[in-house]
């Protein structure tokens, strides 16, 4: 008991040290179970330091990196800026497309400095055009210039033009951003031309829900994916993928007070569900 006794001062005081950890017995008596109890207790704390520190580095890079991407940001911002003045019809049909985009992205790092934390702002709902919200998705993908002969994807905004949607405008389009993002990577790696690719964004209301269904024809999600689906660094359904955009889209829909879910049916691709609660929806 006085050499436990010993080793719980001493971890006490010092746990990173790795010397400090205790070598079960063996024993079989009260004596032994408490040595048993207490190096798993160790081992479990040392992971939490180790895991709290790995967060701290990794929330001080993410902060840095953020600083100096936001002044690369205001340069890219001011280059655009010039854009909107040149007579050329191309620059004046994507100057305003690359402005919202600066815009948005310099939104999203300020927000990171500003909130120090990785959880999302509460959302500022308000009365959203869910079609136009669309287009503006399908805009930042530029899906309606997926016209060449190696990367053909249609994109069908089948959203209501009359639907709205009490939500964070932002956030929304984030969600459906992530989605669409994801899809058109997965329909990308496809390869074959002769195979159809196609995005398609849907949406229904009812008089308790707005329902908002993402759906492509790509390979859909393999099954090891699909077990930690929303889950930052697990779910990611293509080799080097993060799994953050599809963290991050459950997250902001969860703020809402809705649900996302894949449907898992025997139709080719993936679909994602939406649904918004009625007290969330027009």
């Amino acid at each position: 008991m006085q050499r436990m006794s010993r080793a719980m001062l001493a971890f006490s005081n010092d746990p990173e040290n790795s010397a400090l950890m205790i070598d079960p017995s063996g024993r079989r008596d009260e004596i032994g179970v408490a040595e048993e109890q207490f190096s798993s207790m160790q081992k479990q704390v040392r992971g939490t330091i180790q895991q709290q520190r790995h967060l701290a580095d990794l929330g001080l890079a993410v902060s840095k990196i953020n600083h100096d991407l936001r002044n690369i940001l205001a340069s890219a911002s001011l280059f655009s800026d010039r854009l909107t003045l040149s007579e050329d019809p191309v620059a004046q049909r994507l100057a305003p497309r690359l402005v919202r985009t600066i815009d948005r992205a310099a939104d999203y790092t300020k927000s990171v400095l500003d909130y120090g934390k990785a959880g999302e702002a509460i959302p500022q709902r308000g009365i959203v055009d869910l079609h136009r919200l669309c287009v503006e998705v399908a805009e930042a993908l530029s899906l309606d210039e997926y016209k060449c002969v190696d990367r053909d994807i249609d994109w069908v905004n089948g959203v209501d033009p009359k639907l709205e949607v009490e939500a964070d405008a932002e956030q929304l389009f984030r969600v459906l951003l992530n989605l669409s993002r994801n899809a058109v990577q997965a329909m990308e790696g496809m390869g074959e031309n002769a195979l159809i690719k196609r995005l398609t964004i849907q949406a229904l209301r009812d008089d308790t829900s707005v329902t908002i269904t993402v759906s492509d024809t790509g390979p859909g999600f393999p099954a090891e994916a699909r077990k930690n689906l929303f889950t930052a660094f697990s779910g990611s359904g293509s080799r080097g993928g993060t799994g953050l955009g599809l963290a991050i889209a459950a997250e902001l829909i969860r703020a809402h007070g809705g649900t996302i879910e894949l449907k898992e049916d025997d139709t080719p691709g993936s679909r994602f569900v939406i649904v918004l609660p009625a007290s969330k929806a027009i």
